[in-house]
């Protein structure tokens, strides 16, 4: 049946409701009134299917874009591979901790048993001919309780040894996500935040706004006092960016001049107001490279998360606010439009 026969019926079904039900109220009729009802299911059966039927496709679609979206997410290969050499050491040095505890109780046990042993063959009324034989078998035990001993000991300084490489490991899985020149988040850490940042908005409805920030410039610098004083430059913008913000805010080096930092529960106007302050900051400040004072600014895009929005557009907007400001000549803010 098509859907202008659903509407049809629909129609027909609200003039009957309307032009009956008022008599059926009016005679008192409980008839009249069960067959209303009646007719009233019949109408909406199928409004209901389709609503069903509708909704489940659309669960569907929604389903297999956010697999789509899960299986297209980049991830950083030297990340992927640290993450995976990692877990199988760490299965590796749990199995190891286990068969040394196991190991040490077996040791502890061997030791109580032999102790007991050795008191009761001290305690034995042997003849004199097996008193060679005691005194060896007495010596023997001893031996062995040292042997135990000392591979308990050795048990013990594994197990500090295993504790000490699983704590080198996960310092080696934060490596691999922090910027080695500005100790801030790198690109792959910033973007699976800015994704769980978007869930969350998305579950509980907190805002935030993100900020990208671009040395202005920074070619000229590099040309001029080479790599080693661009990276100088890029330390001491990190520095004025972190001390700047608050401690919640979250700040990634987005990758060569440019960082990006994401305002917890920050609308656009506070958000508006920190970039203008990191500008400032960095604006005001003076770097000395090869004895020569070096001042540099940031144009700075800031956008304010929409709901529904991605997170790729949430950078686009941010992107695009950033170009603004380089187009008017730097050394400024701008808020992006917000989302169509």
């Amino acid at each position: 049946m098509k859907l202008w026969q659903f509407i049809l019926i629909f129609s027909s079904g609200m003039a009957i409701g309307i032009i009956l039900y008022p008599l059926a109220r009016m005679i008192e009729s409980e008839g009249i009134n069960h067959f209303l009802d009646s007719l009233g299911r019949i109408v909406t059966a199928p409004f209901q299917f389709l609503g069903r039927t509708f909704g489940k496709r659309l669960a569907a679609r929604k389903l297999q874009k956010e697999t789509r979206e899960a299986e297209t997410r980049k991830v950083d290969p030297r990340e992927q591979q640290i993450s995976d050499t990692a877990q199988t050491i760490r299965g590796l040095l749990l199995s190891l901790a286990n068969v040394i505890q196991r190991t040490d109780q077996a040791a502890s046990d061997s030791n109580q048993t032999l102790g007991d042993v050795r008191n009761t063959i001290d305690h034995m009324a042997l003849p004199d001919d097996l008193r060679q034989v005691h005194t060896q078998l007495l010596s023997e035990i001893d031996r062995v309780i040292s042997s135990n001993s000392t591979l308990k000991q050795e048990l013990s300084h594994s197990r500090e040894i295993l504790s000490a490489q699983r704590q080198q490991i996960e310092e080696l899985k934060t490596e691999v996500r922090i910027d080695g020149m500005t100790q801030l988040a790198n690109r792959a850490c910033f973007d699976e935040k800015i994704e769980e940042m978007v869930r969350l908005r998305d579950r509980y409805g907190d805002p935030f706004s993100l900020l990208v920030i671009d040395v202005d410039n920074f070619k000229e610098i590099n040309d001029t006092h080479g790599h080693p004083g661009g990276d100088r430059i890029l330390k001491g913008v990190a520095y004025k960016i972190k001390t700047t913000l608050r401690s919640t805010d979250f700040i990634a080096r987005f990758g060569g001049d440019e960082f990006a930092a994401i305002l917890m529960k920050a609308g656009a106007a506070t958000a508006s107001t920190a970039a203008e302050k990191v500008c400032r900051q960095v604006r005001e400040s003076r770097f000395v490279l090869d004895g020569e004072e070096v001042r540099t600014t940031v144009s700075i895009g800031v956008a304010e998360t929409a709901t529904g929005e991605s997170a790729e557009n949430l950078l686009k907007r941010a992107d695009k606010a950033l170009y603004r400001v380089k187009e008017a000549g730097r050394n400024g803010v701008v808020l992006a439009e917000p989302p169509q």
